[in-house]
């Protein structure tokens, strides 16, 4: 898999892009939307102020759920959206059952800065899931932040929250290791929002774990 954007590019341009990643459940609980916004809210805001001279972006796939709200959050605060799809928009629109859902991800598409479909190699034997995986991988490796909104649960599903999480894992060891990692900036966090969610309502409460940028001196 070919990240679209090459080191040269980032390098000429100006100012760079600094690319926020955004994971999470698609069924989180409503009442929690509020609160999990203002958390999304403060980990834009601090990596912002931490890289003030770049062009921020969030890589999103506007799934039903974390993705959405994420990628809602960061149009309304100047952050563009880039979404990368699994598959071709009129194969990945049949996963949003309603009418509304179908319509809220037209108009957070529409609104992208610009969006493309993420190509792998088609292994094992669920193939929409494999196409899932590598939207998540993709995420995983070109974000300088992954954000995932998260219960903590390992389900062990290929291409879920968990398994994108050991994916940024892995690519971070790689980094270290000698191999690529995002241009400019390179690694610059994870940052786990606890994340109750109708599955699994169990987390008490809605925490952030994970380091962010101290503020500014005044």
């Amino acid at each position: 898999m070919d990240h679209p954007r090459s080191a040269d590019d980032q390098r000429t341009e100006v100012p760079p892009r600094f690319t926020f990643g955004v994971s999470g459940h698609r069924d989180v609980l409503p009442e929690n939307l509020p609160e999990l916004r203002q958390h999304i809210g403060t980990v834009f805001h601090r990596f912002r102020l931490a890289y003030p001279n770049a062009s921020h972006e969030l890589l999103s796939p506007l799934a039903e759920g974390a993705d959405r709200a994420a990628a809602e959050l960061a149009l309304s605060c100047g952050i563009k959206l880039v979404v990368p799809l699994p598959m071709a928009q009129a194969q990945y629109e049949q996963d949003f059952a309603t009418p509304e859902s179908l319509r809220e991800f037209r108009k957070l598409l529409a609104a992208a800065d610009s969006h493309f479909e993420v190509r792998g190699n088609d292994t094992g034997s669920n193939r929409r899931a494999e196409k899932y995986a590598v939207v998540g991988d993709y995420i995983a490796r070109w974000s300088h932040v992954l954000i995932l909104l998260w219960d903590g649960r390992d389900n062990e599903k290929i291409g879920g929250t968990a398994w994108v999480k050991k994916r940024r894992e892995d690519w971070i060891r790689a980094s270290k290791a000698g191999g690529n990692a995002p241009p400019l900036f390179g690694y610059a966090g994870t940052i786990h929002i606890v994340t109750p969610r109708l599955a699994n309502p169990e987390p008490s409460r809605i925490e952030v774990i994970g380091e962010l940028p101290p503020l500014p001196k005044s």
